[in-house]
């Protein structure tokens, strides 16, 4: 090798030097001025280049939540769910309770008991009977009826004593066997006579009764020439 080329070849190493020491400064000074090198801004699509070459990565939106089912809850073992009480309904005009309405019969044991009046014996009127002496339901020339005791059986052998508006009197005493217990009848005329019960010495049994006989039996109601005595 020559000294010329010897000369070439130093003057090619000392420019490569310069291009590189010059590169070096070029590539630290742009490093300086923006550290954060090379960044691209994507919108979309498009990505937009920037100083330095940054680049930005959008970030992908969250679906909106769903509905997750919650899990079954267990019932305690033993637990007793309480009962609504039921709703209760008032009166209302369209409910009108059905009242029994008793049954009475002809015969005086199933009379009612009059109120107490004083006395030992109470009167009071009873219902036509078809056992009435002489078969007549209601006869209208008799005064009769029973003599009856706190349970309503007949009670033989009680003297009944009668008067009319003249002053005529007279006794007479209930039934027993073979006739109905207690049954008592007494032959009248007209007019507006006076029944009541007494005891020996003519001790008042009970208050005396006023009955106006010979009055026809209506069909409905009590026979007016009937007066039972019903012990209190």
């Amino acid at each position: 090798m020559t000294m010329q080329d010897r000369a070439y070849a130093v003057a090619i190493f000392i420019i490569l030097g310069i291009c590189c020491l010059g590169a070096y400064v070029a590539v630290s000074g742009l490093l300086n001025a923006n550290p954060e090198g090379l960044a691209v801004s994507l919108s979309g699509a498009t990505a937009t280049p920037t100083v330095g070459l940054t680049v930005e990565i959008p970030t992908e939106t969250p679906a909106p939540p769903t509905n997750t089912p919650l899990p079954p809850t267990e019932t305690p073992i033993g637990y007793q769910p309480t009962d609504e009480p039921a709703a209760t309904r008032g009166p209302t005009l369209d409910f009108i309770p059905t009242i029994a309405t008793p049954e009475f019969t002809t015969t005086p044991e199933a009379s009612a008991t009059p109120p107490g009046c004083g006395a030992e014996f109470c009167p009071r009127l009873g219902p036509a009977d078809p056992g009435a002496p002489g078969g007549n339901p209601c006869p209208t020339h008799l005064i009769w009826g029973f003599v009856l005791d706190r349970n309503g059986q007949g009670m033989p052998g009680i003297k009944i004593h009668f008067s009319d508006a003249s002053g005529n009197a007279g006794d007479k005493d209930s039934k027993g066997p073979p006739d109905r217990p207690g049954i008592y009848d007494i032959p009248v005329g007209s007019g507006v006579w006076t029944v009541q019960v007494i005891g020996k010495r003519e001790a008042l049994r009970s208050p005396p009764f006023q009955v106006a006989v010979g009055q026809p039996w209506s069909g409905a109601g009590n026979c007016p020439t009937r007066v039972d005595f019903v012990q209190q």
